[in-house]
């Protein structure tokens, strides 16, 4: 499973949550890893303003959402067999 953030671009500084005025990414963490692994958190989006940030976060958030909807049904199919 994944957790997802919104971070000001390196070398830029929010005055608030969610200032428009400077550049924003997208960083993923990898919660099935252990902590200190290599490779654990990751960017996958870089140089958006945080209304696109937070609308890529939903995205991924309801892909996500439908994936373990879909393992959990799986696994159900499985233990009826």
């Amino acid at each position: 499973m994944y957790i997802y953030t919104v971070q000001p671009m390196p070398g830029q500084k929010a005055k608030f949550d969610g200032d428009p005025s400077i550049k924003y990414q997208v960083k993923r963490q990898n919660t099935s890893l252990k902590t200190g692994q290599k490779g654990r958190s990751e960017i996958i989006r870089t140089n958006l303003d945080y209304e696109d940030a937070t609308a890529v976060i939903k995205i991924f958030n309801d892909k996500e959402g439908e994936s373990q909807i879909r393992k959990g049904e799986a696994a159900a199919r499985e233990d009826a067999l």
